[in-house]
């Protein structure tokens, strides 16, 4: 496998629960209990209260970030989940958030950044199966 230093998983979430997604206090908990999940290094924190409604908020970490914003009337939410170091963390942080949000569908992309051995392939590895509901 190359050597790569972080790996950023971004992915967008449909058929939450909006009472959760439409707080900030809601998600902020999620995110906080993410980091800590994944014994991620906490630096700082912002999260936002929208209204009438929808939240958004960024976990800054040591290692880079987790952020998320929602459209709870579409049961919608993007986030971003980028850690350097160890890339199982991010995964652990994902996991975390995607069994708390309960999504019926996750459409999610993993890339790895910054190659600094191009000798080798990267070798893509995904945390759990797409979840996706069956019509």
């Amino acid at each position: 496998m190359a050597k790569t230093l972080g790996v950023h998983i971004v992915a967008d979430m449909y058929g939450c629960d909006s009472e959760v997604l439409k707080s900030a206090d809601k998600m902020a908990e999620i995110f906080e209990g993410a980091a800590k999940e994944a014994n991620l290094n906490k630096l700082s924190s912002h999260f936002h209260q929208f209204y009438p409604h929808g939240a958004t908020g960024v976990i800054v970490i040591s290692e880079s970030h987790l952020s998320f914003h929602t459209w709870p009337e579409h049961g919608y939410v993007a986030i971003d989940v980028y850690t350097c170091g160890d890339h199982s963390l991010a995964f652990k942080a994902f996991d975390y958030i995607t069994k708390k949000l309960n999504p019926e569908r996750v459409e999610k992309e993993v890339h790895f950044r910054g190659v600094i051995d191009e000798s080798e392939e990267v070798e893509f590895v995904s945390s759990s199966p797409s979840y996706s509901c069956e019509t």
